[in-house]
Formats: structure tokens, C-alpha cells, sequence
């Protein structure tokens, strides 16, 4: 018997939610999708701030892999809908990034250990608050004005 994953429908996220995802699909496609990843960051938002948002991105991976109870279901790049790991944790993000903390840490607690919640939040804030910027960026500058700060 095969069996196919269960789809969340993408349309009610917001931009820097999709973007999380987008991010966690691109890191487990590969060399080539994370280069690709890079370049689209670098160009959306600059260098510095494209560097440290990769850097606590890779920190919060690293955490779900250490405190983790079980592995997130990532769909690849393309997949129409996202999974429910993959919407939980861009919501958790969020969450992170705009002091939910309540909301947060009940995010978090499915997906780590206790040892590793507070550090997951440090590094999901950090990851998203990036994101968020980009997300504020866009609502409020024309594409013709968008330029990356450095």
C-alpha cells in the first residue's frame, strides 16, 4: 500500500512564511538550491543580513536535529501545499520573530526536547526576523524601488 501525504493548502500564509518554507525545502534539495537560495537572499536583502539569517537558520536545522523528536516532513521544491511540519515550523517561526512567546514555545514543544526549547526560539527569532524585514520591504516600497541594503 502507498501512501501519499496530507497537503495543507498554502494560500492563507503569509510571504514570510512561504519563504521559510521555501528555505527548508531548498536545504534538503542540495548544493545547487542552497546556492540558488543564497543568491535570492543576498539580492532581497543584502549580503550581511542574507549571511546572518543563513547562519541562525542553520542553527535552529542543527538544534531540530539534536533536541528533535522526530524527523520534519519536508516536501520538495515545487510540491503545491506544504506538509503540517513544514507549516508549524514557519509558524513557530513567526511566532518567534514577533514575541509570541506563549504561542512559541507551544510550537516548539513539538519539536524538541525541553533541553532544547529556549535555544530554538533564540535561533528561530533570529532566522525570521530577516524574513519579516523583507516581508514589511515589500509591502511598503514598489518593486522599481526595492534595492538590498548592505
Amino acid at each position: 500500500m502507498q501512501h501519499t501525504p496530507i497537503l495543507l493548502p498554502d494560500d492563507d500564509q503569509r510571504s514570510a512564511e512561504k519563504r521559510v518554507i521555501s528555505l527548508l525545502r531548498a536545504w534538503n534539495t542540495g548544493a545547487e538550491a542552497q546556492q540558488d537560495m543564497w543568491e535570492d537572499l543576498a539580492t532581497s536583502m543584502g549580503d550581511l543580513r542574507a549571511k546572518s539569517c543563513l547562519q541562525a537558520f542553520e542553527q535552529m536545522l542543527g538544534l531540530l536535529n539534536l533536541h528533535g523528536w522526530q524527523s520534519l516532513a519536508i516536501m520538495p521544491i515545487g510540491t503545491k501545499g506544504v506538509s503540517p511540519d513544514e507549516a508549524a515550523l514557519a509558524r513557530f517561526v513567526m511566532a518567534s520573530t514577533e514575541q509570541r512567546r506563549d504561542a512559541a514555545l507551544a510550537e516548539a514543544g513539538f519539536f524538541v526536547s525541553p533541553a532544547g526549547l529556549l535555544p530554538l526560539l533564540c535561533a528561530a527569532s533570529k532566522f525570521g526576523l530577516p524574513l519579516l524585514c523583507e516581508e514589511c520591504r515589500s509591502r511598503i516600497l514598489p518593486p522599481s524601488v526595492r534595492t538590498p541594503t548592505h
